[in-house]
């Protein structure tokens, strides 16, 4: 029999009825190549190397294609226009109906054409229209819903999740759902309306997951039970419902509590405020506060996450309190920070009764400025660093000393250190480096300090210029005339023998003859007494007895070496 042509179709349909009458067959394949000639207008793009069943019947007749649906067959309908059929899949039936040659096929009164899918879920199948001129068909699973509830009983002024679940539904796809409302009205929900909508998200190839929370209104007044149910739907609002939840109850609450936020969103260093309304709440026990979303103690200024605050009467039965969360400024860039604020009763961990919306932290980082008093300092001067900015955290602060050019010691500093510490308010701060006076010539020396957080070995967050060290070092002995020797700093030992100085090598005694007379004079105008240099002293007598040299000590705080001397020595 040879290939009929497009223009032959409705003979070839025809022929197919007229044998179907004519032998009662049951006949379930074609050869492939007539669907080449049958749907080679009508199908472009469809593969012809597969085999296509081609279902024979007669106007109004009942198909069973269970068998083809199974193996997700590709199936030809060779419809003409007028003809009606139904489909079977195990014990599910629909009607499929045909207006024109290629024309749409209709459902339920809804048309489909190429690529649609036919939503009839008949034995957990759809259709997917490949090709017209009649109908090429190609089953595919049909979406399946299920729905949870986190709780079937909800007080007033809370709220309750409806999880749904999906097979076969793509991500993205926009669900709706309506209230079956047995008791309850659009009043008794926080945005005041009974249907909307939601999108799936995907968790799989063919999975998908969405959920809804519907908040419910408080209204301090005494109701009985309300009741209602989520119909989960497709299309529309009022599309065909596909799965729906058990009831849930609605229980009276005579009291409520209301939360507002005055931002959406804060920066760092910036504060936001929470405003309480209740009804038929006692003002004389205080109120609690904990803190959701991604926020850290550390983003708050008081390095807390939790609180307490009081009501303020402004009725018999009402009360309202307004506290406020100023937002931390520090170092670390962040982005995406959240936080809500949750209310409760009797303590910081007890029932929450209302939650504020998301506030979101806007990330500012602090900017850092050093200022020094001097950018040259002499050895014995000092210079002092002012630390100023924006948006910089109080606190307490560290700063190191680093080595520019030269050789920097601890012993090149008064106190002889090389860190420490300082503190900022409101933008502002400031430490003073003095300089060590010593007695060794030294080149050219330049440092900078270096601020850091947390401790000396903390991040750096700002480096002052550098500051240049003049050298107004003596060298010991400089100002030796003969008969005066000088000057001369020495360690303090406070009296502990193995501490002591060698004064006798310092002033390099050994040049005068035995039997000499030497003065020497001890300044104790400062900190210093005999007690801190009584061991060096002591050393020193030891090495002169030895030599016979007799020795004049004077000692006094008035820096006046002069006038005990102004008698004839030994």
């Amino acid at each position: 029999m040879p290939r009929p042509s497009l223009s032959n179709r409705g003979n070839f349909k025809a022929y197919l009825r007229h044998f179907k009458r004519k032998f009662n067959s049951n006949l379930q394949k074609l050869p492939e190549y007539w669907i080449d000639a049958i749907l080679s207008s009508k199908a472009a793009g469809i593969s012809t190397s597969a085999d296509v069943n081609v279902i024979i019947f007669d106007n109004k007749d009942t198909v069973d294609i269970t068998s083809a649906s199974n193996n997700n067959e590709l199936i030809y309908i060779p419809a003409i226009a007028g003809d009606e059929i139904s489909l079977k899949i195990g014990s599910s039936v629909v009607t499929l109906s045909f207006d024109a040659e290629g024309d749409p096929v209709t459902f339920k009164g809804t048309t489909y054409g190429i690529n649609d899918t036919i939503p009839a879920n008949i034995g957990g199948k759809n259709l997917v229209v490949k090709g017209l001129g009649g109908a090429l068909l190609q089953p595919s699973s049909a979406p399946s819903y299920s729905v949870g509830i986190s709780t079937n009983s909800v007080n007033e002024g809370s709220s309750v999740d409806i999880t749904v679940n999906t097979t076969d539904v793509g991500a993205g796809t926009t669900l709706f759902y309506s209230t079956n409302t047995t008791t309850a009205s659009a009043a008794d929900f926080v945005d005041n309306s009974l249907t909307g909508s939601f999108v799936v998200v995907g968790t799989g190839s063919t999975t998908g997951i969405a959920t809804i929370t519907r908040s419910i209104t408080s209204d301090a007044i005494s109701e009985s039970t309300e009741k209602f149910i989520i119909e989960i739907r497709e299309g529309s609002t009022s599309g065909t419902k596909v799965t729906e939840t058990q009831n849930i109850s609605i229980k009276s609450v005579d009291s409520y509590y209301t939360i507002t936020e005055s931002a959406a969103s804060v920066n760092e260093g910036s504060s936001v405020s929470f405003t309480v309304n209740t009804a038929g709440v006692s003002t004389s026990q205080p109120l609690y506060y904990s803190t959701g979303g991604t926020a850290s103690a550390a983003d708050f200024s008081n390095n807390s996450l939790s609180g307490s605050f009081s009501l303020v009467s402004t009725g018999s039965t009402t009360g309202i309190a307004t506290f406020v969360r100023s937002i931390a400024t520090d170092f670390d860039t962040e982005s995406g920070e959240v936080f809500n604020i949750v209310i409760r009763t009797g303590s910081v961990s007890g029932t929450a009764v209302t939650t504020s919306s998301n506030i979101t932290i806007g990330d500012i980082v602090p900017s850092i400025t050093i200022t020094e008093s001097a950018t040259s300092v002499d050895e014995g001067g000092s210079v002092t660093f002012t630390i100023s900015g924006s948006n910089i955290p109080n606190g307490t602060y560290y700063y190191t000393i680093s080595e520019e050019e030269g050789t920097i010691a601890s012993t090149d500093f008064n106190p002889a250190n090389l860190d420490g510490y300082f503190t900022v308010n409101n933008n502002s701060g400031s430490l003073t480096i003095t300089l060590a006076d010593d007695l060794t010539t030294e080149g050219t020396d330049r440092f900078r300090i270096q601020i850091r957080r947390d401790s000396v070995s903390g991040n750096i967050i700002a480096t002052s210029n550098a500051i240049t060290v003049g050298d107004t070092s003596q060298g010991v002995g400089s100002n030796s005339s003969g008969k005066t020797f000088g000057p001369v700093q020495v360690n303090r030992d406070d009296s502990n023998p193995g501490y002591e100085s060698d004064w006798y090598a310092i002033a390099n005694l050994d040049q005068i003859p035995d039997g000499s007379s030497i003065a020497l004079f001890i300044d104790t105008s400062g900190s210093m007494t005999m007690a801190t240099v009584q061991a060096s002293y002591d050393k020193l007598l030891g090495k002169l007895n030895a030599r016979g040299i007799t020795i004049t000590t004077v000692t006094n705080s008035n820096e006046d070496w002069i006038t005990p001397f102004l008698v004839d020595l030994p």
